[in-house]
C-alpha cells in the first residue's frame, strides 16, 4: 500500500475506479484506520487527506487481446456515485429538469419538496443541471464539497444556501461575515439559543464567536438546517 493524498475533487469511488482497485476493501484495510476515524463518509475528503491505495508502480496495464485485422465496437461503463440535492426555490420543486453533460437521462424531475437524486457516472466532474420552462442553470461540481466538520466545508455550505458571496475563495469569508450567516440559519433553525456570553463580551443577537473558531457549533447548526 502507499499514501496518496487527496486532491479537490477526489472521493472513493473516484479514486478506486481510477486507480483499478475495490472501494471497500482499500476502505477497510488497517493502513486506513486513521482516515476512518476522522472521516465518517469516504466519499466526502478533504483536501490533504491521506489515504492509503493498493502500489502503483509497476502496475501491469489493463488490457484486452483483438485480432489483427477485426472490428468492433467498445462501450465503457464507468460506475455511478449517488449524488443528493434539495433546491429551496420554491419554482423549482416538482420541476422536470436534466443534465447537459448526459443528454441520455430523461424524465429527472425534482420532487415536491425540491430534492433530487442522481446517479452520475464518477468520469464526469461537473454536472450542468437546467430547469424546463426556466432561464435557470445549476453547474455542479462533484467530489469538491469539503466535509463539514472543516472550516471550508462550513462556508461552502453556507454558500450554497446564498447566506455567503459565491465568488469567496474557500476559508476566505470575512469572519464577520462568516458569523452573521451562521447566527441567521441558527436562528431560522429555531435550535440557536441566547448566544451571550457569561462575561458579557457578546450580547444577544450578535453573530456566535464559538462558531466561527469551533467547526462543531457550525455543523450543529448546519445539521439542525438540514445541510
Amino acid at each position: 500500500m502507499q499514501p496518496f493524498v487527496i486532491r479537490q475533487g477526489d472521493y472513493l469511488l473516484k479514486l478506486a475506479y481510477s486507480f483499478g482497485f475495490d472501494a471497500n476493501t482499500v476502505w477497510n484495510d488497517d493502513k486506513n484506520g486513521d482516515i476512518r476515524k476522522l472521516r465518517p463518509d469516504p466519499n466526502v475528503l478533504a483536501p490533504g487527506d491521506v489515504l492509503y491505495i493498493p502500489d502503483q508502480v509497476d502496475k501491469p496495464p489493463d488490457t484486452k487481446l483483438v485480432p489483427v485485422g477485426s472490428t468492433g465496437s467498445f462501450v465503457s461503463k464507468p460506475p455511478t456515485a449517488t449524488v443528493r440535492l434539495k433546491f429551496l426555490d420554491e419554482e423549482l420543486a416538482s420541476r422536470a429538469c436534466s443534465v447537459a453533460e448526459l443528454p441520455e437521462r430523461t424524465n429527472l424531475t425534482t420532487g415536491a419538496d425540491g430534492a433530487l437524486t442522481l446517479e452520475l457516472p464518477v468520469t464526469l466532474d461537473t454536472a450542468t443541471l437546467t430547469f424546463a420552462g426556466l432561464d435557470t442553470t445549476c453547474i455542479l461540481r462533484i467530489g469538491y464539497l469539503d466535509p463539514i466538520e472543516t472550516m471550508p466545508g462550513v462556508q461552502q455550505r453556507l454558500q450554497n444556501l446564498g447566506h455567503l458571496d459565491d465568488g469567496i475563495p474557500d476559508d476566505a469569508a470575512d469572519p464577520d461575515s462568516f458569523g452573521a450567516a451562521l447566527w441567521r440559519i441558527g436562528s431560522e433553525a429555531g435550535t440557536l439559543g441566547d448566544p451571550a456570553t457569561p462575561d458579557g463580551t457578546q450580547s444577544a443577537g450578535d453573530p456566535p464567536i464559538d462558531a466561527i473558531n469551533d467547526p462543531r457549533t457550525s455543523k450543529r447548526l448546519l445539521d439542525a438546517h438540514g445541510c
